[in-house]
């Protein structure tokens, strides 16, 4: 099988890396403060946000090369060039350490990660105090790191990886129960959560002085 070519300009390659400075030089603006998705997925928060803030370069990060190129296919359906946006298939731990670090990143969001619940099944997590140290070096000294589960058992395991990796500080109110992680809007995973009737846990992360 032939070997896709990426979709470029919005989908960038571990070797756009590699041999284009990281992440900041594949961006029109790389100076913009950068901010990152974990799992965009489905979702349009990553587009939304890059469309309101062009102050800023968003980048998503996404395991599946599939959802990838779905999503730059909606990027160009719309239109709308944007220089603030690109994306990349890979792991996150293969990142964020390498060329991330340190002090690159301004926010995290991490929405609905797979919890992963089978207890043979937990070395799948993404959220552990080896990869939360690894986020907290890659931010930049006002970064912070907003999350959301609907799982009360994930949601306290991330609380314990935070305490174990620790140099963040937890602000529990900065998030609260009703609205959406996108600020004023829920995204397509709270969104079918709370419809099957389930919490929603919010936690918001941000890095000690």
């Amino acid at each position: 099988m032939a070997k896709l070519a990426p979709l470029k300009p919005y989908e960038t390659t571990w070797e756009d890396w590699l041999l284009g400075g990281g992440a900041a030089r594949q961006f029109e603006d790389p100076a913009l403060p950068l901010e990152i998705e974990i799992g965009p997925g489905d979702d349009d928060f990553l587009y939304e946000c890059a469309l309101a803030r062009p102050d800023r370069n968003w980048l998503g990060i996404e395991y599946s090369r599939k959802r990838v190129r779905r999503f730059v296919r909606r990027i160009e359906r719309r239109g709308t060039p944007l220089p603030n946006l690109r994306l990349i298939w890979r792991p996150a731990g293969d990142l964020v350490g390498p060329f991330l670090t340190p002090g690159k990143v301004h926010a995290f969001h991490i929405y609905f990660p797979d919890p992963w619940p089978k207890a043979h099944h937990a070395r799948y997590r993404l959220i552990n105090p080896v990869f939360v140290a690894a986020l907290r070096d890659s931010l930049a000294a006002d970064g912070r790191i907003d999350l959301a589960t609907d799982s009360a058992e994930y949601a306290d395991e991330i609380r314990e990886a935070f305490e174990i990796a620790g140099g963040m500080l937890l602000r529990p109110d900065a998030r609260p129960g009703e609205g959406g992680v996108a600020g004023d809007r829920p995204t397509v995973f709270e969104e079918r959560w709370r419809a099957m009737g389930r919490s929603i846990h919010f936690l918001r992360y941000e890095k000690e002085a």
